[in-house]
């Protein structure tokens, strides 16, 4: 008798078994309240802010929309937003520097919608709303910050660059938009190295990683070489660069490509700075290839400085220091096939300065040449073959130290047709290169029909923006 019960116990166990997952797997489907999740309400916040609230919250065909101290912002798809499946969010990114978000209190509301269907409008399905106060700027002391680089041997910095050289033509008085063609774009990783640090000197050395992808015409070339040879400098703490070495393919018996990079870092006079504080400075104009003192190397441009702010970037305590110059280039620009006698140039540098590590967290340059043509002179206008030659990116081709361009990253190479050369340094010092014969953008300064007289402005730009990747 006991052991029949204790058989027919056994289904009736499994059924409650069951039941109870069934209750389980109910309770896991259900939906969540929809509700900010983090930031709390009250944080202090800077930066890019991560705004996150459950992924369950959201039914299929739900969106959000997104509110700014009481101002719509946008409306966001959950297949746009970021995931973080592990805690089970949905997040929404709130760059506050990006959008120049005041420091202070803020208050962003998200609301959940459903979708709407056969026609009818979208339904508010929750609300959720947070205040956080946004802290970017750093308060410094009143006597200022002193700023200098740290040469801390065996530290290696790696940094992402990416360099994008365009050309912008507009004919004037025609009520039409510019046309914008990208001529070449870079984008590489480089390592910046310190081998050695003596009587106030760092030996430091410049040192492009492969693979590097190069975007010319739309058409993709993977660089990815073992010939990318490093730069040595010894640079002051000041970032006053004394002596410059190249290596590469003058050191081979095989002569073949290599390519090489410098980085132009802002010049910091040894004192104490305080936000507003101004002071002149220079852009030099690296040529990687060569050797020698600074003279030898390369040629100076002067620009004026000023500290903006200390604020926070990517983490770090920096100083945001800006460096600005509007006027004539010296000397002559080469643009493959047209040259420029000092060129109208406007140069724009902005550096994110981390003094307590004393380096450079990111650095973005803009480059502008700016010249008028007359089109029954030149023709061409808009769409003509021609234009500024050949963008500046890597430099290849046979051979040894033959190049003469400053600029970015390097190959070196026998004299061949230059790209727009003058613009290479100004950025990371990582530009235009030698080697191939000059591309052909569209533009002003190409042949093409002669279609009765008019101005055209023509212009060069290039932009190189160098970030902090990581230190080892």
């Amino acid at each position: 008798m006991r052991y029949n019960q204790g058989v027919e116990a056994k289904p009736i166990m499994k059924r409650a078994a069951i039941g109870l997952l069934m209750l389980c797997g109910a309770a896991a489907l259900a939906q969540a309240p929809f509700t900010i999740v983090r930031p709390q309400d009250g944080a202090r916040v800077r930066e890019v802010v991560q705004i996150r609230f459950p992924i369950r919250s959201v039914p299929q065909g739900g969106f959000i929309g997104v509110s700014i101290n009481g101002k719509f912002v946008e409306a966001v798809a959950p297949a746009a937003l970021d995931t973080d499946r592990e805690r089970g969010h949905y997040i929404y990114k709130w760059d506050t520097k990006r959008l120049n978000v005041p420091d202070g209190e803020h208050t962003i509301e998200l609301t959940l919608y459903n979708g709407p269907e056969g026609g009818a409008s979208a339904r508010v399905l929750g609300r959720s709303s947070v205040r956080l106060q946004v802290e970017n700027e750093i308060k410094v002391p009143a006597e200022g910050i002193f700023l200098r680089y740290r040469w801390t041997p065996g530290k290696m910095y790696r940094y992402d660059v990416q360099a994008v050289a365009k050309e912008v033509n507009e004919v004037q008085y025609s009520g039409l938009s510019p046309e914008e063609t990208i001529l070449r774009e870079i984008t590489f990783k480089g390592d910046l190295n310190v081998m050695d640090f003596r009587s106030n000197l760092g030996l430091i050395s410049w040192t492009p990683v492969p693979p590097a992808i190069e975007l010319t015409g739309g058409q993709p070339n993977i660089i990815n070489s073992d010939r990318m040879a490093p730069v040595y400098q010894e640079i002051e703490t000041t970032g006053r660069v004394r002596y410059q070495v190249s290596r590469g393919a003058i050191d081979s018996s095989e002569p073949g490509v290599y390519y090489v990079w410098t980085a132009d870092l802002p010049l910091l006079p040894p004192r104490r700075y305080k936000p507003g504080d101004r002071w002149g400075a220079t852009i030099t104009r690296y040529d990687p290839l060569r050797s020698g003192d600074v003279a030898e190397v390369g040629d100076q441009i002067p620009v004026a400085a000023r500290l903006e702010r200390f604020e926070w970037e990517r983490g770090y305590k920096c100083a945001k220091i800006v460096y600005e110059f509007t006027g004539n280039l010296p000397g002559e620009i080469d643009l493959g096939g047209v040259r420029l006698e000092k060129p109208k140039s406007t140069i724009r540098r902005v550096v994110y300065f981390a003094y307590d590590i004393g380096q450079v967290i990111r650095m973005t340059t803009t480059l502008q040449l700016e010249g008028t043509i007359r089109q029954d002179q030149f023709g061409g206008g808009i769409g003509g073959p021609g234009s500024f030659g050949g963008p500046p990116g890597f430099g290849r081709g046979p051979g040894g130290l033959g190049a003469e361009d400053e600029g970015m990253m390097r190959g070196g190479g026998g004299r061949a047709p230059r790209g727009p050369a003058a613009a290479g340094g100004l950025g990371t010092g990582v530009g235009a290169g030698v080697g191939g014969p000059p591309a052909r953008g569209s533009g002003g300064f190409g042949g093409g029909a002669q279609t009765g007289a008019r101005n055209i402005l023509n212009r060069f730009v290039f932009e190189i923006d160098m970030t902090l990747n990581r230190i080892f």
